[in-house]
């Protein structure tokens, strides 16, 4: 039996409710099927209610479970949604909870004592930020709604400035994911290069205002349009040299608006989708399913399965009409047995939203012949989520009419540019390295060369 992962369709929620004879405040921490890691809060609230929080770092997963049931010797609980429970009994020899958990299958899962500080990710380029003098200068900024922060070299201006357009989600703008700050990370390495950085929020995170999930790529593209804005509205910011660099999806949006903006200096795409996203798409769910240990029969239905919900999107107009189609799709396939009873409803809510409609007939081609300035493209040679063959051979034909584009692929680098032994998403949060050392000179050594 495997245990619950991610999901290729929904984030799995788990949850679970230890208490202990002794003391269950704290924190306690085991492994479903001995491969995914959990780490579960305990806490009373002031109504001297149980309450605890779970936190899965290879899922991105923070939530609070309910329906606890505690007595002094066992524990259990109960959620429907996810046809999911838990039950465990104190063993005092082992100082655990012995128990199961209980999805689609028996799986064990043994809660043992932690603590916060076990517990936290060690995070060495986020640490050397926080310890060392910064060589720039760091400032709060907004612009219409949106709210981000703008680093600035110290000395004489003005200097070459970058946009950082986020990847999909609700990402700050530290790019906050799996514990990691990639964000931070890059800007700090860029402003100590002599290059501004402006990241923000994305809208309706944070301190954004704004409805992120009324949004499609097109609706981000234009605040990122607007963060150039800023950067142009500036005296320490020189107006010949002011570039994007998009991850993932900010990989459509910075060659989109550079092909709108003549005046854009650059446009550096880091794991940018090559192919439409339909196609795409298909491509990442087989390859990170795999990766979870799906059998190839498993990832050959699902391929099967999206292919079929996907080419029912492209081929629909308006999003409100895929949505009813897909509804019906995904109604059969949960009377086949080809997805989890009661998946559906969840599977629609994700599938059936204006962004997702949009990205699946999104093709970035014609953006991309259209580019003139100089671009820089970087993928991961073990990037799962946007693969590295697929995507970068047809951003190369699309961009060979560009004498000032470069392509390269790094080796041995994640989605994330981390430094990987598969490229499985269940890695990032594992991984110590939040942003190779090697990609970020390439990033910056490109930049300084082209802004001269």
């Amino acid at each position: 039996m495997k245990p619950a992962l991610l999901a290729i369709t929904i984030p799995l929620i788990l949850a679970c409710a230890p208490a202990s004879a002794e003391n269950a405040e704290g924190y306690w921490s085991g492994s479903i099927a001995n491969a995914l890691k959990v780490s579960v809060h305990f806490a009373k609230s002031n109504d001297n209610v149980w309450e605890a929080t779970i936190t899965v770092p290879s899922q991105n997963l923070v939530a609070r479970v309910d329906q606890v049931m505690v007595t002094p010797e066992r524990i259990s609980f109960k959620m429907a949604k996810l046809k999911a429970s838990y039950a465990a009994t104190w063993d005092p020899a082992q100082q655990a909870w012995i128990g199961s958990w209980m999805q689609g299958g028996v799986m064990p899962l043994n809660l043992t004592r932690s603590s916060a500080a076990a517990l936290q990710p060690k995070r060495p380029q986020e640490d050397a930020i926080g310890s060392s003098a910064p060589t720039y200068a760091s400032t709060d900024v907004r612009f219409g709604s949106l709210a981000g922060t703008l680093t600035v070299p110290r000395g004489a201006g003005p200097f070459p400035a970058v946009v950082l357009v986020h990847g999909s989600g609700a990402i700050d703008r530290d790019g906050t994911v799996f514990n990691h700050q990639p964000y931070l990370v890059l800007a700090d390495h860029l402003s100590r290069r002599g290059i501004a950085v402006l990241r923000y929020d994305k809208r309706g995170v944070g301190k954004s205002g704004g409805d992120l999930k009324a949004a499609t790529t097109l609706d981000l593209a234009a605040d990122a349009e607007a963060a150039v804005a800023l950067l142009r509205s500036r005296a320490d910011i020189d107006q010949r040299h002011v570039g994007v660099i998009g991850h993932s999806e900010g990989g459509l949006i910075a060659p989109l608006i550079a092909s709108r903006d003549g005046k854009l200096a650059f446009a550096v795409l880091l794991a940018a989708p090559g192919i439409r996203g339909d196609r795409l798409l298909v491509e990442q769910l087989a390859l990170t399913s795999k990766a979870r240990g799906a059998t190839d029969a498993v990832v050959a239905r699902d391929r099967a399965l999206h292919q079929a919900l996907f080419a029912t999107m492209v081929a629909e107009p308006t999003a409100q009409a895929a949505r009813a189609k897909v509804a019906v799709l995904l109604d059969q396939a949960e009377q086949r047995g080809d997805i989890p009873a009661g998946a559906a409803t969840a599977l629609l809510e994700r599938f059936g939203t204006p962004w997702f409609h949009t990205l699946m007939r999104y093709d970035p081609v014609p953006v991309l012949q259209a580019l003139r300035q100089p671009v820089l493209v970087l993928n991961g040679e073990r990037d799962l989520q946007v693969p590295a063959d697929l995507d970068l051979s047809a951003i190369r034909l699309a961009l060979r009419g560009n004498d000032r584009a470069v392509v390269k692929q790094l080796p041995g680098l994640n989605h994330l540019f981390q430094t990987a032994a598969t490229g499985s998403p269940a890695e990032y949060s594992e991984i110590e390295e939040t942003f190779a050392p090697a990609a970020l000179e390439v990033i910056s050594t490109w930049i300084t060369a082209t802004v001269r």
